[in-house]
């Protein structure tokens, strides 16, 4: 399934779709919709029901909640520097930074002072307005009904 964006779909033929992630970009701004459980907004890309792939917008200093995927995620950081906090030690990342989060790993995305944009390729795939897409949890892995936030002032902190 490919979802098709009159802003930024670009061709499409015999089940090939491209899409320009500058016009993405452009597009997320009037046609993104809410992540399901994040300060988000999420543009879906393409999908073909088992691997699909996002662009996720995050505010400035907001921050996803400790949360775990049903499967293995791989994000590609294209505007704004942010972080990711996985075992409770939290890395920056910038523009052209790439890394996989194993599925099952609690783990939580935050955004510097201008924003974060990424491109998330999710295998299973859900849609960010899933409810499936993410569970709260402990860093433990436990499933929890309020939101946890990855301390980004540990001693621990590393770029």
């Amino acid at each position: 399934m490919s979802h098709d964006h009159e802003h930024h779909h670009v061709h499409e033929h015999d089940g090939l779709s491209i899409i320009n992630l500058r016009d993405a970009a452009e597009a997320i701004k009037t046609e993104g919709v809410p992540v399901h459980g994040a300060p988000a907004t999420g543009l879906p890309l393409h999908s073909n029901g088992h691997l699909g792939v996002d662009m996720l917008s995050v505010p400035p200093n907001a921050r996803f909640p400790v949360h775990t995927h049903p499967g293995d995620h791989l994000l590609l950081c294209l505007e704004g520097e942010g972080t990711i906090s996985i075992g409770e030690v939290t890395y920056k990342v910038k523009p052209g930074d790439i890394y996989m989060v194993p599925g099952e790993i609690p783990h939580a995305v935050g955004a510097g002072a201008a924003g974060h944009v990424l491109i998330a390729t999710g295998s299973p795939h859900k849609p960010v307005e899933s409810p499936e897409r993410m569970t709260f949890t402990d860093w433990q892995g436990n499933a929890t009904t309020e939101p946890l936030f990855a301390d980004e002032t540990a001693p621990g902190a590393e770029s």
